[in-house]
């Protein structure tokens, strides 16, 4: 929720000069496990890859990443890598193009996308990313298409510099079929009820 207060704040225009930062960020460090995630809340709850995404927003927006120890994150994010050459949610677990992005996105926020991973080590997350566009994409091997995915893959490659090799018209037509021309918005799949333009990364059903 901090995360989206401060993305909402800075997209109606405001300087964030009333925002407490110390406070932000001491409640940030106060929310980092040993392992270099965080939880999203003091009492505990599910730790993984999107709340590495959302404190590296924070400290990225606030210029300050005294909220977190940014090398005990990185170390997630490399242990996180699969054998299917993309990220998963923590350790050991399934390569999603969601946990992908907010690896990719935490690194390039840090300025260390280039430092962690190596020349090959990038090439591979790129070619697992490419292999997700059917028409549009699909967040793991053998999964159907959802619009979601167009942000979440879709963005990646563009921080991997790579999205111009993608089938913008499939892409485009596939999201476009999902829209609900009665009324509005636009769902996962065609012929689907639409859904709110939610944050689907703080949600616990984000990924599955």
């Amino acid at each position: 929720m901090t995360y989206t207060a401060l993305s909402s704040l800075l997209i109606l225009g405001d300087d964030l000069s009333l925002v407490n930062k110390e406070s932000c960020l001491a409640g940030l460090r106060a929310l980092q496990l040993p392992d270099g995630s965080f939880c999203a809340v003091p009492e505990g709850s599910e730790n993984d890859m999107r709340f590495v995404y959302c404190a590296s927003c924070i400290c990225y927006i606030l210029n300050d990443w005294s909220g977190m120890d940014m090398e005990k994150s990185i170390e997630y994010i490399r242990r996180s890598m699969s054998y299917e050459n993309a990220l998963g949610q923590g350790a050991g677990l399934e390569a999603h193009g969601g946990s992908t992005f907010c690896g990719i996105a935490s690194l390039c926020l840090m300025g260390k996308l280039e430092d962690v991973f190596s020349e090959r080590e990038l090439n591979r997350i790129q070619r697992w990313c490419i292999l997700r566009q059917q028409n549009g994409f699909h967040g793991r091997p053998n999964k159907p298409v959802d619009t979601c995915y167009s942000f979440w893959v879709g963005a990646t490659l563009r921080l991997l510099n790579i999205f111009k090799y993608t089938n913008f018209e499939k892409n485009r037509n596939f999201i476009l079929s999902t829209q609900d021309r009665l009324v509005g918005g636009f769902a996962k799949w065609p012929d689907s009820h639409p859904q709110m333009p939610c944050m689907h990364i703080l949600g616990s059903v984000a990924f599955r």
